[in-house]
């Protein structure tokens, strides 16, 4: 077997593994990113859906993009779509340089791209419509280097100028760089640096032009990529740079320069510099913490609160999304009061997320659900509601599955059925959709469903007007309505205790567990009560008809004495008493929201 063909074996050899590693990265170590970016869209299958992307520039590797989207809902969909979108990518860049430079030895440099649109990938805001866009870019570029006649070539470079930014946006870029560069190294043409100029008037002229049509600035023109792309930095253009940096290479003089070195060490530096590269863009724009994250959400948005706890432990995470979802397992499983500060507690923050300037999309999507477990179905509907205009494309297919539900419960039907109706023109939520349509003006239909008479049960009956993020009255009106609302009382204590207000927290704790006789209390309540005890400003006969456990009376005498005779040092309390509330009461420090 020859040096050559042992080389090229090798080179197709390393080329499927690189994509075999693409299809297990995105479907088993990003792939709740993925289910995410899925629920970023709500793709319709109208004709009136696909003239609206002619509304923006890169119409139709949006459209497709965003086709190919809709599959990111199947497990394992998304990884498919996108190890084929980087393998289709791949094979027109490696045609592309073909046509530039016929030296096999360049093999490996097509790949470098597809590492970078890899890498790209990693970023929730960089869909795969940009890789889409690529690819119709270098297919142009393509047809242009493909027509011999320098005249017809010339007018059709003129043409296809303005109608690849339409269709693809700003990677047309690429097609005035690789007709530049085929006309200085590959033709003779006299006219060349008038036709050089020309094309690039053109092609600095087109974004400017169309601006208004697409109302758009000056600088978006000059930079659409996508909608989910909506302020594309240099990190969204990566892979169209080095696409044309591989193209401008792959034009260089290797044979006179003699920088190509037929051996198997140049084999390997080649492939030890593509892995290399890959891993470093991974680390760099990877979040996996996020993907841990993302994984909890999704858990929880199925109800499958035993797998959210479970994750918690396992992660260990401390960041207050994290902190939000743990609580509302904890709660969901009735270990909220009994298990609460075994968990990172970043006060309040933990409980609920704020909606306010400081947060993002992503964290206002997230909001939601803790009023919706709770039975605060209008801040649940506020909060949706504001995840849907603040989403990159101003959808969320899964917050409108939410608006559904919650007009449902409301009787609010005719809101529903526009909702629903709009659920039913897509591909995997159109049978989801019609399932609820069964609700529509059907109150027998309606006592049937456990979810329904469930969330109904808890919805107060007096609303009051407040502030959205004003929890503790929330969450009064809700106990209030509702005494048996077990979910909303414990979120009220725990709220008191994690900022530390032992008053409030006795002052409701008095008024909402009043009706509960001769009972255990839970762990973390023990606790706080008996701080108050401990001051002297309460006693036990003030909480005779509840139970404390004698192991944890024992345990405040020792952590008392103990703090005393250290003065206060916490490093000989953590141990024993680091998850206990008198621990948390005395060191942990509060911020601002």
């Amino acid at each position: 077997m020859t040096f050559k063909r042992t080389k090229n074996i090798c080179g197709k050899v390393f080329i499927i593994v690189l994509f075999l590693s693409c299809l297990i990265f995105f479907g088993f170590f990003y792939r709740y990113h993925i289910f995410f970016i899925e629920q970023l869209q709500i793709f319709l299958l109208t004709f009136d859906h696909f003239l609206n992307y002619f509304s923006k520039p890169a119409f139709l590797s949006s459209y497709l993009g965003d086709f190919f989207t809709q599959f990111y809902y199947l497990i394992g969909g998304g990884a498919v779509v996108v190890t084929i979108s980087l393998g289709m990518l791949w094979l027109t860049i490696s045609r592309l340089l073909s046509k530039i430079n016929r030296n096999n030895s360049l093999f490996f440099l097509s790949a470098i791209p597809v590492v970078f649109s890899w890498i790209a990938l990693c970023n929730i805001e960089f869909p795969v419509s940009n890789i889409i866009s690529l690819i119709i870019c270098i297919v142009s570029a393509l047809i242009y280097i493909s027509i011999r006649s320098p005249r017809a070539r010339f007018l059709s470079g003129i043409v296809m100028l303005p109608l690849l930014y339409v269709a693809a946006g700003s990677n047309f870029y690429l097609l005035t760089v690789i007709a530049i560069y085929y006309e200085i190294f590959s033709t003779q043409n006299r006219g060349k640096f008038l036709y050089f100029l020309l094309f690039c008037t053109i092609t600095v002229f087109v974004p400017f032009v169309l601006k208004n049509n697409y109302l758009v600035t000056t600088g978006q023109a000059y930079t659409y990529l996508s909608v989910m792309s909506r302020n594309p930095g240099l990190k969204h253009f990566l892979p169209l740079i080095s696409l044309i940096i591989t193209v401008i290479i792959a034009g260089l003089p290797f044979e006179k320069l003699k920088l190509e070195v037929n051996s198997s060490l140049s084999f390997l530096i080649k492939s030890i510099v593509i892995i290399a590269l890959l891993v470093t863009g991974i680390r760099l724009n990877a979040d996996f913490t996020l993907e841990k994250i993302l994984r909890l959400d999704y858990e929880a948005s199925h109800n499958r609160w035993s797998e959210v706890y479970d994750l918690s432990g396992k992660y260990k995470m401390h960041n207050n999304i994290s902190a939000y979802y743990t609580n509302m397992a904890l709660s969901k499983l009735s270990l909220m009061p009994d298990s609460l500060l075994e968990h990172y507690q970043p006060a309040a923050t933990g409980l609920f997320i704020p909606v306010n300037a400081n947060e993002n999309y992503m964290t206002i999507t997230f909001s939601n659900e803790v009023y919706w477990q709770l039975g605060d179905i209008n801040s649940s509907q506020h909060s949706a509601l504001l995840g849907m205009i603040f989403s990159p494309r101003a959808q969320n297919v899964r917050l409108m599955k939410r608006l559904v539900e919650i007009n449902i419960v409301n009787g609010e039907y005719a809101v529903a059925g526009k909702f629903i109706s709009i659920l039913e023109k897509t591909m995997f939520y159109r049978k989801w959709a019609s399932d609820r349509r069964k609700f529509l003006y059907n109150e027998e239909e309606c006592v049937r469903s456990n979810w329904i008479t469930g969330k109904r049960a808890i919805i107060p009956l007096n609303d009051l007007l407040k502030k959205g993020n004003e929890y503790v009255k929330t969450l009064r009106m809700l106990a209030d309505n509702h005494p048996d609302n077990r979910m909303a009382i414990d979120y009220l204590l725990c709220y008191h205790l994690l900022i530390k207000d032992i008053p409030s927290f006795e002052k409701d704790f008095e008024k909402y567990y009043s009706s509960f006789r001769n009972i255990l209390l839970p762990k973390v309540y023990q606790e706080g009560l008996l701080i108050k005890i401990a001051s002297g400003k309460s006693r036990y006969e003030t909480y005779k008809q509840f139970r404390f456990s004698p192991e944890i009376v024992k345990n405040m005498t020792e952590y008392t004495k103990i703090y005393t005779e250290n003065k206060g040092n916490g490093a000989s309390l953590q141990k024993k008493f680091g998850t206990t509330y008198w621990f948390y009461y005395h060191f942990a420090t509060l911020t601002s929201e």
